[in-house]
């Protein structure tokens, strides 16, 4: 096989071409390691080294270190006795659950704040529209990434139309572990239309909704495409 095609190859593995010198930062570095594990190219409990991020992304292993530390911060990459140096977690059915679990926490006070008596929703049903329609368009392209990448964005809105800064910090600390997992939703969906009608009916609940009734519509939106087709994941 030919050095370009190799190059191909490994530019597909990091989430596109490499970084140019000049835009080089940690965060963009931890940002295509997070989207290589989205989409699979980095499976669960493949190693990680500082030299081949840099390699991969062309830029020296400062940044490489800096960003894997975060992400084994966070719980993304792993490290044990059992192997050397940093591993892709396993994102297993029970850390999914663990996931879920303060997920819909953190959302239930943000949606409990979005939805106080007297506060004016009106500005964010308009933004969560417009996300809606772009949701729309991108759901018929195919790409797990940028449908998840969307989905984010509506609940970060969410989040920062809250007023509840802690909350939507909390919020962002857990993006990372969600656009993994989003990612493998949005690809298991048969029927990506129903994915966006599902968040249709979520902006009708923040517009008309019955504060109450949060934690259930919350619970049902969180549900896998499988789950809410009627059958498992595999």
């Amino acid at each position: 096989m030919s050095s370009r095609s190799d190059e191909q190859i490994q530019d597909r593995a990091w989430g596109g071409a490499p970084i140019q010198r000049g835009r080089t930062t940690a965060d963009e570095v931890e940002e295509r390691l997070i989207l290589a594990i989205a989409r699979g190219d980095k499976a669960a409990g493949e190693r990680v080294t500082e030299s081949e991020v840099a390699a991969a992304l062309n830029v020296s292993r400062v940044p490489a270190r800096e960003a894997m530390q975060k992400l084994e911060l966070r719980g993304i990459l792993v490290s044990g006795p059992e192997y050397r140096g940093l591993r892709v977690a396993d994102y297993s059915p029970r850390r999914i659950a663990e996931l879920f679990e303060l997920r819909l926490a953190i959302e239930t006070i943000i949606f409990k704040h979005v939805m106080r008596p007297g506060n004016n929703r009106a500005p964010l049903v308009k933004d969560l529209n417009k996300i809606l329609k772009t949701m729309g368009v991108l759901s018929g392209s195919g790409d797990p990434v940028a449908l998840s990448s969307i989905d984010l964005d509506f609940h970060r809105t969410v989040a920062r139309h809250s007023g509840n800064e802690l909350a939507a910090q909390i919020w962002d600390g857990l993006a990372q572990h969600m656009i993994i997992v989003f990612c493998r939703d949005w690809a298991a969906a048969s029927d990506r239309t129903g994915e966006v009608q599902l968040h249709a009916r979520l902006i009708d609940f923040v517009r008309d909704g019955n504060p109450a009734d949060i934690e259930t519509m919350l619970v049902n939106h969180f549900a896998t495409p499988q789950a809410r087709q009627g059958t498992r994941r595999p």
